[in-house]
């Protein structure tokens, strides 16, 4: 689990493959996180590095406490309208 301080940026990677293992580029990829208390903290579109790579962006607030898990869920939608859920999880130092 990587972890980071109050403060800093998390940086989320998202990667999105087909049945044979090759990056593929979706409809749409979307992320949600949340807080230690389940509480969505942040929802956007993940932006496009480059085929099938996507990254998304969060900075904890200073006043996040240390030893505090957030939890990210990336919803993928390909043109296919099938729906991929990859779930991650970050920590704030302590």
């Amino acid at each position: 689990m990587r972890e980071y301080d109050a403060g800093e940026t998390a940086y989320i990677e998202i990667e999105t493959r087909d049945k044979y293992d090759l990056l593929v580029d979706p409809s749409s990829v979307t992320v949600d996180i949340f807080d230690t208390d389940g509480n969505n903290v942040s929802t956007g579109s993940a932006s496009k590095e480059g085929t099938g790579n996507y990254f998304y962006t969060y900075t904890i607030p200073a006043t996040a406490v240390s030893g505090s898990t957030y939890t990210t869920k990336a919803t993928v939608i390909n043109s296919s309208d099938f729906i991929t859920i990859k779930r991650a999880r970050f920590k704030v130092r302590c």
